[in-house]
């Protein structure tokens, strides 16, 4: 859309608002004003996607962005997020501009209209932005006058419902959380996947991280991300079953290098795992921004991790995975034929408690030596 501002200034403005080089505070990329410019493009039909929740669950809903620009038409994608994950949305290709979830941010999003939202969260918060912000359709989750979450169309039916019945969740449903989402929006699954791209200012940071704990050049590497958060007992895999892993590969594969990946919740775990390990671990550290995290990974052949971010970031740097599921649904993780799923023969699993008292717990039943074998494997046909 063009536009005249001040038409009754001798010096009318022409303003071309919809391009998506338009900047308004300062000149665009090309330099020039917008009257005659060869270099207009136009935004289009606009989508919005709101999507703030884990970080791992940002990265995955990724998925969607191919199937959004499969179209003869491909829309301009703007993406509201959190804080955290907003480095994860800027390094997805597809994403045409990245807001960060704020006062500021929703101050102008009721001023803009879209072509279709899309809210996939089901919290009140972005579940109200849904309905504030004007759109001809609106898809996924939205809040109802009660302040509780709804689905707004039919095709969410399913999605939603899996928040409220353990049973379906747990057992009834087969289908992957890119699956899912795609029902959810009425789109076609066809195994789209998500990505994430490293800048190569990421990239040169990990590799000199990578330096400093000591890999050589060309060195083929497997990560470790023995974390996995706080917020559901038994997530994570257990600290001597790392230590076990790791001394084997140093038998039955020492022409390998093993590194610790994690953030800084995880540092005493990863400094506890390499004392007691009596084959060397590369620790690149563990205070990195989430760019140089995925810069970290994808410079790995295989990554080994709980149900965590560090194993959707291996999926979407097309990094191979061997990923541990002790009280989650591993059914819900899309592996893209690139990862090997590990999964507790407890019979309670999955389960979602915040806390347990059992003996053994779910990850105690899961063998070092499955653990090894699957990275292993992965590795087989790397020389």
């Amino acid at each position: 859309m063009s536009v005249y501002m001040d038409p009754m200034s001798p010096q009318t403005l022409f303003l071309h608002l919809d391009c998506k080089l338009y900047r308004g505070d300062r000149p665009c990329r090309m330099l020039r004003l917008c009257e005659g410019c060869s270099s207009y493009d136009p935004m289009g039909r606009r989508v919005l996607i709101i999507k703030l929740g884990a970080l791992g669950d940002v990265v995955r809903t990724a998925c969607l962005l191919p199937g959004l620009r499969e179209t003869a038409d491909p829309p301009h994608i703007t993406w509201l997020t959190s804080k955290a994950a907003k480095p994860l949305v800027e390094r997805m290709p597809g994403v045409d501009r990245v807001l960060e979830f704020n006062a500021e941010t929703l101050a102008h999003l009721e001023m803009e209209n879209f072509e279709t939202i899309i809210s996939l969260d089901k919290e009140p918060a972005p579940a109200a932005v849904a309905m504030r912000v004007t759109a001809g359709k609106k898809l996924g989750i939205g809040l109802s006058r009660y302040g509780t979450v709804y689905p707004l169309n039919d095709e969410a039916h399913y999605y939603f419902r899996l928040g409220l019945d353990n049973d379906e969740k747990f057992f009834g449903n087969k289908k992957s959380y890119p699956e899912l989402i795609y029902d959810a929006l009425g789109m076609a699954w066809r195994g789209q996947a998500y990505q994430i791209v490293p800048t190569e200012a990421d990239r040169t940071n990990a590799l000199g991280l990578f330096a400093e704990a000591g890999l050589e050049p060309g060195r083929k590497l497997i990560g470790i991300n023995p974390g996995a958060g706080h917020v559901f007992a038994h997530k994570a895999w257990r600290e001597d079953g790392w230590v076990e892993v790791i001394d084997q590969i140093g038998v039955r594969r020492p022409e390998l290098a093993v590194a610790l990946l994690g953030g800084p919740d995880e540092a005493d775990l990863m400094n506890r795992i390499k004392a007691a390990a009596k084959t060397k671990v590369l620790l690149p550290g563990s205070h990195y921004s989430l760019g140089t995290f995925a810069a970290l990974i994808e410079r790995c052949a295989v990554v080994a991790s709980g149900d965590t971010l560090a194993m959707h970031l291996a999926l979407a740097t097309g990094r191979r995975s061997v990923a541990i599921f002790g009280p989650t649904c591993q059914q819900e993780i899309e592996m893209y034929g690139r990862g090997v799923k590990i999964t507790t023969p407890i019979g309670c699993a999955p389960c979602y408690r915040r806390g347990c008292d059992k003996t053994p717990n779910c990850q105690e039943l899961i063998p070092a030596a499955q653990v090894l074998d699957a990275i292993v494997g992965m590795m087989k046909d790397e020389i």
